[in-house]
């Protein structure tokens, strides 16, 4: 048995399945939007640097109101914002100086689904 990971091209829903390797090849299908799910390789790689992340993180819960957006771009030159007026993340350091910087604690979250599951 190996576990596989998988991704949705629709609706980028990430996954992983428990199968054994003759079954490698069967299809996936997203239980989001029913697409039909591609395998995600980098996910089993390793990493090249530990501290960054492999994709962009755009935080909803620190999304700022648009009066804030000219003190936001002084404060923290290197946080850029999307168009919904969150900022992105491309690492971990630059996540938690942030977080420091604006005096925000970050606390575990407890029993939160991760959009992946092993079956």
């Amino acid at each position: 048995m190996a576990i596989y990971a998988y991704r949705c091209p629709g609706c980028a829903w990430e996954d992983e399945v428990i199968r054994p390797m003759s079954e490698a090849d069967a299809a996936v299908v997203c239980r989001q939007c029913g697409s039909t799910m591609e395998k995600d390789i980098r996910a089993n790689l390793p990493h090249a640097a530990a501290d960054s992340y492999h994709r962009e993180i755009h935080s909803d819960s620190l999304g700022i109101r648009s009066d804030q957006v000219d003190e936001h771009r002084r404060l923290y030159p290197d946080v850029k914002l999307d168009e919904c007026r969150r900022p992105v993340f491309t690492n971990f350091h630059q996540h938690e100086a942030y977080l420091e910087k604006r005096g925000i604690v970050k606390q575990p979250a407890l029993g939160r689904k991760h959009g992946k599951r092993i079956a």
